[in-house]
């Protein structure tokens, strides 16, 4: 069988021998979409069209999902006949995208995560930056670009984001755990400002900015954040963020630019967040009264 590949960390594509595969019209993509959003899974035909026309008031028949199923695989199997799809399965009353595992790009970016915090929780900071830049580098775009809006692929939308997210917070980490703190305060100024309301960001730079020998504006940053955290949250800072504050005040030594400095507990758990709500560490507090 001739390689598929397909790719949902940008605009929903397929790649077949190495070159690109023209999927169709927007529905027909939605088809893929909601297959790939299954994960495997089975997905029974009138789900399948629930999902797809879901935006309608009347649901497509089931002859026109037959001839957008038919028209993917023609795109992604054309050696196969209509009901005998390696990649697109038909079993019983419904279908499933069927590959290798890391055929599809989500996966491999996963993959490439989950190893770039192994590395980096084993003290090998470079590799590990290494691994996690090969994981973003397989990003074209937002999860699903072009079908972005579509209810039924939000939630995979969501997580992609968020793992993305974490990735560049671990890789991140790992420069700074190997000594690259002077370049990297450009970098991490700039997620700060695309992601205020991850206190992650905040703490990698004022922990940069200090060992850059700029504890006042290590200090500044930290102001910046309890601000922006008060304004946006009417929240106060996390534990984090007021034990790196008291450790800059104090010169404490383990913010020195060594390898056994950091903490016990592994990357991927200081690192994570949720996909929705509170954000964590953050302690809420009253919103203040305006004056009268």
């Amino acid at each position: 069988m001739i390689g598929v590949d397909l790719c949902v960390l940008g605009p929903v594509g397929a790649v077949r021998a190495g070159r690109p595969v023209a999927l169709g019209g927007r529905r027909q993509r939605m088809v893929l979409a909601a297959l790939l959003v299954a994960q495997g899974r089975m997905l029974p035909v009138d789900r399948l069209r629930e999902l797809v026309w879901g935006d309608r008031d009347r649901v497509a028949s089931r002859a026109t999902l037959y001839g957008y199923v038919a028209g993917l695989r023609r795109a992604l199997e054309p050696e196969h006949a209509a009901r005998q799809g390696d990649v697109l399965v038909h079993a019983g009353t419904g279908y499933a995208i069927r590959l290798p595992p890391g055929r599809v790009d989500a996966e491999r970016f996963t993959a490439l995560v989950d190893r770039g915090a192994m590395l980096l929780d084993r003290g090998r900071p470079v590799e590990a930056a290494a691994t996690l830049d090969t994981g973003l580098a397989l990003w074209r775009g937002p999860a699903f670009a072009d079908l972005g809006d579509v209810p039924f692929v939000l939630p995979a939308v969501t997580r992609l984001e968020a793992a993305r997210a974490t990735a560049v917070e671990l890789r991140l980490t790992a420069l700074l755990q190997a000594g690259r703190h002077a370049g990297l305060i450009g970098e991490l100024e700039a997620l700060v400002v695309e992601e205020p309301l991850r206190e992650r960001g905040w703490e990698l730079l004022a922990t940069a900015l200090y060992r850059a020998g700029r504890q006042g504006d290590a200090l500044a940053a930290l102001r910046r954040a309890r601000r922006t955290l008060a304004e946006q949250l009417g929240a106060d800072p996390g534990p984090a963020l007021r034990r790196i504050e008291a450790a800059i005040l104090h010169h404490d030594e383990t913010l020195a630019p060594a390898l056994a400095a950091a903490p016990a507990v592994s990357a991927r758990h200081r690192l994570r967040r949720p996909l929705a709500g509170r954000v964590p560490g953050v302690r809420r507090r009253a919103p203040r009264r305006p004056s009268p």
